[in-house]
């Protein structure tokens, strides 16, 4: 070794650079844990003195803090090519990369087998920083100082190949010592074992893919509440038909309304969704979580409003229907989350595939809606849903004495309507193809109802409707008759107008 490579070398570096891997180490843990995605390791260690020194003098760099990329590395070791993926994508996304290699690409067919992603970072990039880095701490004295740092992403299957090679092959004595023959029958042993590698990860993703797609099993405690007994499996929660589908699906909005004043029911002032209702409530129910910073019980606050949630007791009734236990256990999170976060979990159980589509662009993440899909994976249909039924009043001078206040199921809701106002105005005016027909002639698996109009003469009604499909038929009936005074009340709280 040179003399002008040991001059080169601070050796005051070595008291805090051990410090700076435990820093990427938890940065890493914790940027998994954001994403829902579980390691099987997380590796960190800082480069010894000596090695340093005798790589330095090997490559003959003449600035070794920058041209040395591994003083500092971390090895995340996934379970699953998925993982594997989705973490690279995290890391891509997090830091500025000076280099993105799989060097088993470049290896010589006979050399064939080692699949590892290496990326050498040189600081978080610009816009992405969540004060994740610790003011004046060791990692961010190291972006600072030297010129980049090494994180290694593979599977469990490429680590135990890669680690068996590394000792028997790439570092191993007795290989060097043998004949050529022998070397070259190790070596198409070492490609047999790298098809078995592949293999082993292939069927690990079909696993993963049927975990976070398993075959939908109907349970009991799912089939919907009905409070009339006449109007048994009519839809009384968000029940899957045809109709249904045609109709489409009412937005967040539109699911749940209230202006917030009204007596009849309508939520008070106080009760709205903001940082004073929120935090408390959060509180209450994720009393061992993190109570995070006021910027993330706002974002909360964005979440739940981008969902149509209007007050504390609207979120309360739409979380009573999963045990939070259960979602905590199926997140599995490794790290400390907080309370908005839990938040963020327990809504995505509830509404699924719709809370992606209403929240992926909220907040600072690039690939929220990518993270929120990784993150469902975890819950489809392994959450238990306790639907309740959702009960249905009619008010108004129009409103049929009969029904006037009576609780209903919402498809017994829209034959009510179209009934008065068909009675008023014509049953012209309520006709919906699919849905509502003069004739006996709906499709049969809308298992349409008949009723009877005053005029002796029948309509006949689909319902097998999705609550928010009998909702939009609901405001369609009101908008055909603004001159009749009818006004639905959803669970307490006026819905429509």
């Amino acid at each position: 070794m040179t003399a002008g490579h040991l001059e080169h070398t601070d050796y005051v570096d070595w008291d805090w650079l051990p410090g700076a891997a435990v820093e990427v180490k938890d940065y890493l843990t914790r940027l998994l844990s954001e994403a829902s995605i579980r390691p099987h390791a997380v590796e960190s260690r800082s480069k010894l003195i000596a090695s340093f020194q005798e790589k330095c003098a090997r490559k003959e760099y003449e600035d070794p803090r920058r041209q040395v990329t591994d003083t500092v590395a971390v090895r995340l070791i996934m379970y699953s090519v998925t993982d594997k993926e989705r973490a690279a994508t995290l890391i891509r996304e997090r830091f500025r990369l000076l280099e993105d290699v799989d060097p088993g690409d470049h290896k010589e067919p006979r050399r064939r087998g080692y699949d590892c992603t290496h990326l050498v970072v040189t600081g978080e990039r610009d816009g992405e920083s969540r004060d994740w880095l610790v003011a004046g701490g060791d990692l961010m004295r190291y972006f600072e100082r030297f010129g980049g740092l090494e994180i290694q992403v593979r599977t469990v299957a490429a680590h135990a190949w890669a680690e068996f090679e590394h000792s028997r092959r790439y570092k191993g004595a007795s290989y060097e010592k043998i004949s050529e023959h022998d070397q070259e029958t190790i070596d198409q042993l070492f490609v047999s074992a790298a098809d078995a590698r592949r293999s082993l990860d292939e069927t690990f993703i079909a696993i993963d893919r049927l975990l976070a797609n398993p075959t939908r099993v109907d349970r009991a405690d799912e089939d919907p509440d009905v409070d009339d007994e006449n109007d048994a499996g009519e839809g009384g929660a968000e029940e899957q038909g045809p109709v249904g589908e045609s109709l489409g699906i009412a937005s967040p909005a539109a699911e749940r309304t209230g202006d917030g004043a009204g007596p009849a029911g309508g939520p008070s002032r106080r009760d709205e969704i903001d940082l004073s209702t929120l935090a408390p409530f959060l509180a209450r129910r994720f009393p061992d979580d993190a109570p995070g910073s006021d910027r993330g019980i706002e974002f909360g606050c964005e979440l739940v409003r981008a969902c149509g949630i209007r007050t504390i007791q609207d979120l309360d009734r739409e979380l009573s229907a999963i045990t939070g236990t259960e979602v905590r256990e199926l997140m599995d999170t490794t790290t400390v989350v907080t309370r908005v976060r839990r938040l963020d979990d327990e809504l995505l159980a509830v509404l699924g595939e719709d809370y992606i589509t209403w929240t992926a662009s909220i907040g600072t993440v690039e690939r929220r809606g990518d993270q929120l899909r990784w993150r469902y994976d975890r819950l489809r249909d392994k959450v238990t849903i306790r639907r309740r039924a959702v009960t249905y009043q009619l008010f108004g001078e129009d409103s049929p004495e009969s029904v006037r206040a009576r609780k209903v199921p919402a498809a017994r809701m829209v034959r009510e309507l179209a009934k008065a106002v068909a009675d008023r105005l014509g049953p012209e005016l309520v006709l919906r193809p699919g849905a509502i027909g003069g004739e006996e002639d709906l499709p049969v698996d809308t298992r349409p109802r008949p009723v009877r109009l005053e005029d002796g003469t029948r309509l006949w009604v689909a319902t097998a409707l999705r609550r928010s499909a009998s909702e939009e038929l609901m405001a369609e009936l009101l908008a055909s008759a603004p001159e009749m005074d009818l006004r639905v009340i959803r669970d307490g709280s006026p819905l429509f107008p």
